[in-house]
């Protein structure tokens, strides 16, 4: 071992991640660095992916559970076991830059305080920028917006489109489907491959509206005209293989983690309009090394002897807000944490896990409340709590009133997430009182970190 390259161990944990974990592994295996060394946790995946690994990747060993212990018990099983100075995590659905690990260490051995640090994670694929203008019209006051066409969704085979700019708020339509009124202006940041792309709208006038023209810009120049009709429809655009390339460029999927005032937790580079959340495209200002409150667990470098001194993660969130939480008690032990743009990852945001369904709504809100209860003032974690309760009560009033099965299901995942932060409640305060005896739970490792949203 040398200074300049100490033994590294990267855990990489599967569940179900047949066809992931394997272009994860070809990627990180072929990192330029001298002492790497990879674990695989499997939890009990039934899809095949676990014997698909020991046969494609002798060299990687490989940890299985019995059961699916979630994202801190899993991955704790192997740094518990790790002896090398440095630990990383990584996620099966990320594929890592050849030069990614390197500025990590580099960043741990130059800073003897820091206690972990994150890579730059972009979006799985790069986006092209679209405008959309429509005419415009005044409803009835008291609404005093100027409103386009309801947007109902954007898509390509490559993911869901962003909406940048030039939308209003989530409304539900009178079959209780979700949509945004645009202005006479909207942006989109359409996900696209290497080559061509089909992109589908789904538009329509609203209120019963003749059809109104809809003309699309791409690079300042129209790619096309056409009209948006009464009903809801999709409308399909090509977008061939020279725009794409000309156009595409990356999107931050994260650049640490960024502590709002409330003390829940967002990802730097995640914006929001009208509440409904998008992804900066990468600049300048993701182009510099920046202390960060917490390093996504995602894709992440820590320091052995920091996550010894803490117990390691949280054995009792089992997957979500896990990261901060470590970071938040590490923070009160003297430690820091750090964004390194040098380290670059793609993500396929929450591939496994399916963003907003029923186990992901579960999950999120129980991991907010252990986060909260072990780490923040009792008000934070009472609004948050009652925050739980006011959604799950308009998911069910859908459900009733619309037959929203999805609804009725978010409803579930979310009592089910109460239910089990009620349970958890004695330990949560044990633990606790543990963190309140280095520092008063008043929110002040937070303060410093604070961005606009």
């Amino acid at each position: 071992m040398t200074r300049e390259h100490p033994p590294v161990r990267i855990v990489v944990l599967n569940y179900n991640g047949a066809g992931r974990i394997e272009r994860c592994l070809e990627r990180l295996l072929a990192t330029r660095y001298p002492d790497l060394r990879v674990t695989v946790v499997d939890n009990a995946s039934s899809d095949g992916s676990p014997a698909s690994v020991e046969q494609a990747f002798p060299e990687v060993e490989l940890v299985e559970n019995g059961a699916n212990l979630g994202f801190s018990r899993g991955n704790n099983r192997a740094l518990r076991g790790a002896t090398e100075p440095y630990v990383g995590l990584l996620n099966p659905d990320t594929e890592v830059e050849p030069d990614w690990l390197h500025p990590l260490v580099s960043r741990l051995d130059g800073d003897p305080l820091a206690g972990g640090v994150g890579a730059k994670l972009l979006h799985q694929h790069d986006r092209i920028p679209l405008r959309l203008t429509v005419p415009t019209f005044s409803p009835p006051l008291p609404d005093a917006r100027e409103l386009g066409v309801r947007f109902y969704g954007a898509e390509t085979g490559y993911g869901a489109a962003d909406v940048t700019g030039g939308a209003h708020g989530v409304e539900l339509n009178e079959y209780g489907h979700p949509f945004r009124w645009t202005e006479a202006k909207a942006e989109l940041a359409v996900p696209v491959g290497r080559r061509a792309a089909t992109l589908r709208v789904d538009l329509a006038t609203g209120d019963g509206r003749a059809p109104v023209s809809l003309c699309v810009y791409a690079g300042g120049k129209l790619l096309v005209e056409t009209q948006v009709p009464t009903e809801r429809t999709t409308l399909q655009l090509e977008l061939n293989a020279e725009l794409v390339e000309r156009l595409a460029r990356p999107a931050i999927e994260c650049a640490g983690i960024m502590p709002l005032p409330d003390g829940s937790m967002r990802d730097r580079g995640t914006h929001l309009l009208a509440g409904v959340p998008w992804s900066a495209w990468d600049n300048s200002t993701y182009g510099k090394p920046s202390e960060v409150f917490a390093a996504k667990g995602a894709a992440v470098l820590y320091r052995r002897s920091m996550l010894e001194s803490l117990n390691y993660l949280d054995d009792g969130i089992f997957m979500y807000y896990e990261d901060a939480d470590l970071a938040w008690r590490a923070r009160r032990r003297g430690w820091r944490f750090w964004y390194e743009p040098a380290s670059v990852v793609r993500h396929e945001h929450a591939a496994l896990s399916r963003e907003w369904s029923p186990g992901f709504v579960r999950s999120v809100e129980f991991g907010k409340l252990r986060m909260l209860g072990k780490n923040a003032p009792r008000l934070w974690v009472t609004r948050h709590a009652a925050a739980a309760f006011k959604f799950a009560t308009g998911d069910f009033r859908n459900a009733l009133a619309l037959r929203d099965v999805e609804a009725a299901r978010r409803v579930a995942a979310r009592a089910r997430a109460l239910g089990d932060a009620a349970i958890a409640g004695p330990r949560t305060w044990r633990l606790r009182s543990v963190e309140a005896r280095l520092a008063p739970l008043d929110g002040r490792e937070l303060r410093p970190f604070f961005e606009s949203s």
